[in-house]
């Protein structure tokens, strides 16, 4: 369960909001239910006390004292009677239940009542063994002007027990209510929220290749259907505004072929020129190496486009991945070895793929390359393939100068560079990570970095892994790359120059 979705905290929000009102309710039954026993006790020992008055002490010195023990006796028997009762007179003990038996409660050491206090009023004492008591004092005064105290009393402990059962019951329930609460509301909340649900995965689903698609209208007249209409609205404005970045892209590019070769026609032809100044010479080969980098850009801005748009005609074969990354660094080794860096590879074998074999070379070597520029001399590069959880993973490391840590979200970005400066010194234009992103993309796969800024860098790759029977990979015609008739491509070449150059296919 993931404690920060709307869900949990609207479940959340409620059971604290349950457990608020079952406390308020835990509270406010048990100081009732005490203050309605405290009262039940009171009214008991008062009815006593009174009842005694008018049946047995107005009585009294009509059918004398023999009558009234014998009367009390029978009604509130020694050791039984609960409440205890004891009737004074002037200091004189005229009747006494004595002590309690069930429960036990030692009576005869409490202290006799007196005029001056304690009339009329219940009070709560202890016994000489520490129970609790009640008892209850009245004042009765006969028609010859005898003065006669009743004292009536009972214990607090089968209150008090009760009391104790109640809190005990309030302190288990109001937990298990709360978590049968908890368990129904966000199983409840299920229901409701399986439209927002549905709306969020459809949007996941919605990307560059799936612009056309729309979330469900949820007809429900509320603010869901307002949400549903609402994205729908925004989408439509990204797919309008996409496009025309990419028609603008593609066009712009494609505008751009023709007058570049002209120009880079022109300049070749002024270079065959015979007695050219030598600062003239200089000049032209310059422009004719800022044309032939302008030229990788539009081809590379050409890709992207046409990935982009899913115009590009690329064909799906299973591929061995493996044999396509030891022929690549094969190829590039030397670019490596021309700033001693350790270039190393291990890759594991049978790691099949559905893909393009150009594109996903293109992969390598823009990888490689790229780690290559950034690199210092003397420092190591190292090559990663394996399976992993249906994925085939390529991992390339590199101890080269890092990325800033608030750079890195933005390194896939087109013409993106970290340092102006230093990315033109390498030659690079900034399209070598968007186009690996936009390959990744086109075959169902992920790009990641990781780095750490002035220590190393790690871009992984994930491609779907195919999976093919010992039969099936016996009959697959192989695409392999020849390293016997490839020619070995310079560091422009590498980088820059379609992988259609750089790849033979061999059925």
């Amino acid at each position: 369960m993931n404690r920060n979705s709307l869900r949990a905290r609207v479940t959340a929000f409620y059971v604290a909001m349950l457990a608020m009102a079952l406390i308020f309710f835990s509270i406010a039954v048990y100081i009732g239910v005490r203050a309605y026993l405290t009262k039940s006790l009171e009214r008991s020992l008062n009815t006593t006390a009174h009842s005694i008055e008018a049946d047995y002490l107005a009585p009294l010195e009509v059918k004398g004292p023999a009558w009234f023990q014998a009367e009390m006796s029978e009604s509130y028997p020694p050791g039984i009677s609960d409440p205890f009762v004891r009737i004074f007179e002037a200091g004189k003990v005229l009747y006494d239940s004595g002590d309690m038996r069930d429960p036990p409660v030692r009576i005869s050491d409490l202290p006799h009542p007196t005029t001056a206090e304690g009339l009329n009023d219940f009070h709560r004492t202890h016994s000489s063994t520490g129970q609790p008591l009640m008892v209850y004092t009245v004042a009765y005064t006969s028609p010859n002007g005898r003065l006669i105290l009743v004292e009536t009393g009972a214990s607090m402990e089968p209150l008090q027990h009760l009391l104790h059962s109640l809190f005990l019951i309030l302190l288990i329930a109001t937990p298990g209510i709360l978590f049968i609460a908890a368990v129904g509301g966000y199983m409840l909340m299920a229901r409701p929220l399986r439209p927002v649900v549905a709306l969020t995965e459809q949007a996941e689903h919605v990307g560059r290749k799936q612009m056309g698609e729309r979330l469900p209208i949820i007809p429900s007249g509320d603010e869901l259907e307002r949400l549903s209409l609402a994205l729908n609205r925004m989408i439509d404005r990204l797919e309008e505004a996409l496009a025309h970045n990419q028609r603008f892209s593609a066009d712009a590019s494609h505008e751009l072929r023709t007058p570049l070769t002209i120009i880079r026609g022109e300049l070749e032809a002024l270079l065959q020129m015979p007695a050219l100044p030598a600062q003239a010479m200089d000049g032209i080969s310059s422009a004719l190496e800022e044309g032939d980098r302008m030229s990788r850009i539009v081809h590379s801005l050409m890709t992207i486009s046409r990935l982009d748009a899913g115009g590009e005609r690329m064909e799906m074969v299973p591929v061995e991945l493996a044999s396509i990354v030891r022929v690549t660094l094969e190829h590039m080794s030397l670019l490596a070895e021309e700033k001693s860096i350790a270039l190393s590879c291990q890759t594991d074998e049978r790691i099949y793929v559905t893909g393009d074999v150009m594109r996903l070379k293109q992969i390598v070597v823009n990888l490689v390359d790229n780690a290559i520029k950034y690199t210092p001399t003397c420092g190591a590069i190292a090559v990663q393939l394996f399976a992993e959880r249906q994925r085939a993973v390529l991992i390339v490391s590199d101890t080269g100068i890092g990325i800033p840590a608030e750079a890195l979200p933005a390194v896939f970005e087109r013409f993106y560079r970290t340092d102006q400066a230093r990315s033109r010194v390498s030659g690079g234009t900034g399209l070598g990570l968007a186009i690996v992103k936009a390959i990744c993309g086109s075959h169902d796969g992920t790009l990641s970095i990781e780095s750490v800024e002035g220590k190393s860098t790690t871009l992984r790759v994930e491609l779907p892994l195919l999976q093919l029977s010992q039969r099936e990979i016996s009959d697959l015609h192989s695409i392999v790359v020849n390293p016997q008739t490839d020619r070995m491509p310079s560091r422009e070449q590498v980088c820059e120059k379609p992988a259609e150059d750089l790849i033979h296919r061999k059925v």
